[in-house]
């Protein structure tokens, strides 16, 4: 089982090891940051004001105003999209360490503030793209589907 609070404190985070001063630079700041009244009253301010129906106009005007700079910011997407695997992996992990009954109506109240057409919508365009990037969709899939026989026992490697 994983470790459900972390033991590093701040300090001890350091700038060690092969990747320099940046390893762990987000979670040194946001150990900092989180301790903070005025970063957390900002931040419920910040997400209080997320409006859902603002982020097509975001997404377009960030797409076409500069599209240099738009290709350049998705040529991290891999970077984004594993650091957003191992977050949901992270946060699976700590999730297990709350009682059944608590994570259930935690997730039932989060579920409930979900907008499914929009996701149904999402899916659809998302599907979409996938179909017209076949070739590479394919290789995907075998890679995705890999991973998670792997992670659920079933793989190559779990025998």
């Amino acid at each position: 089982m994983k470790e459900t609070i972390s033991p590093m404190t701040v300090g001890e985070a350091g700038m060690s090891g092969s990747g320099g001063p940046m390893i762990g630079l987000g979670e040194r700041l946001l150990r900092r940051l989180i301790k903070s009244p005025k970063f957390k009253s900002s931040l419920n301010i910040l997400l209080r004001g997320i409006d859902p129906e603002h982020a097509p106009g975001l997404v377009r005007a960030f797409m076409w105003e500069d599209v240099e700079t738009f290709m350049g910011t998705a040529s991290a997407v891999p970077k984004l999209v594993n650091f957003a695997i191992r977050a949901v992996e992270e946060v699976a992990a700590q999730l297990n360490a709350f009682p059944p009954e608590i994570l259930l109506a935690f997730l039932n109240r989060l579920a409930g503030e979900v907008d499914f057409q929009a996701l149904e919508r999402a899916a659809r365009e998302a599907k979409l793209l996938l179909e017209k990037l076949g070739p590479v969709v394919e290789s995907l899939r075998e890679r995705a589907a890999d991973a998670v026989a792997i992670g659920s026992g079933g793989g190559k490697d779990a025998q």
